[in-house]
Parts: structure tokens; sequence; C-alpha cells
């Protein structure tokens, strides 16, 4: 407790918080911006919760978080937010995987086809007195 009075009076930074209460502000507000589209674009449930994790980093800036214990607790509660994330973009990566191969598979398909008709059309050229003749 005598540190935070000291800290109040010479005006010290608060050892939580490396960033001023603006940046901090600027540097959340840009996270929430950035993961809200993301959410939008891809729909996965663990952009918000990575959002909502930046976003309680904030409390490092107020008067909330300024003991050892506080800043204890919300490193506790980041880390299951995290864990969250982490778990329920699990499912979300498969799900991307396997689209990403169906999408591989059908450019496959496709690629092969192009290549079978352009062999087709390659012999069909290399014959040119019997082409004449088929029409």
């Amino acid at each position: 407790m005598g540190l935070n009075v000291l800290a109040e009076q010479t005006g010290m930074q608060n050892i939580f918080t490396p960033l001023t209460a603006t940046a901090h502000m600027v540097f959340c507000i840009i996270a929430t911006i950035v993961y809200m589209l993301q959410f939008y674009r891809r729909g996965s449930w663990h952009y918000l919760l990575l959002m909502l994790a930046v976003d309680l980093t904030f409390l490092t800036q107020t008067p909330v978080c300024r003991g050892q214990s506080s800043v204890a607790i919300l490193g506790a509660v980041e880390a299951v937010i995290l864990i969250a994330a982490f778990i329920v973009y699990l499912p979300y990566s498969k799900k991307l995987k396997a689209e990403t191969a169906a999408a591989d598979a059908e450019t496959d398909k496709e690629n092969e086809r192009q290549k079978q008709a352009e062999l087709a059309e390659a012999e069909k050229d290399s014959k040119p007195v019997d082409n004449a003749f088929e029409e």
C-alpha cells in the first residue's frame, strides 16, 4: 500500500501498464475493429473471445487493477478466455481445412478436364490430312 501512495505522489506509472491510457485505448479500439471484421467475414466465435481478451487488458489502466492480486485475477480470467478461444478455434480450423481440401479437389478435377481437352485438341490438330476429310 505504501508503494501506491508513493506512486501517486511522484506520478510514477503503474508497473502493470506499459502503455499510456490513451495509447492503450487506441490499441483496444483497433483490436476491436479488426476482430469484429474477422468475426463478420469468417463467422468464428473465437475472434470475439480474442477481442474480449484484448479489451479486458484495459482494466489495468483503471483503479480496479492496481494491486497484484487483482492483476493476477485478471491474468487468470485472460488465460481462461484464451483457452476458450483455442477450444472454439479447433473445430473452425478443421472446417476450414475440409473446405480448402474440397476446393483443391475441385480445382484438380477442373485442371484434369482442361488437360484432357487440350490433349484431344492437340491430337486432332496433329493429323491435318485426316481432319480435312472429316467435315
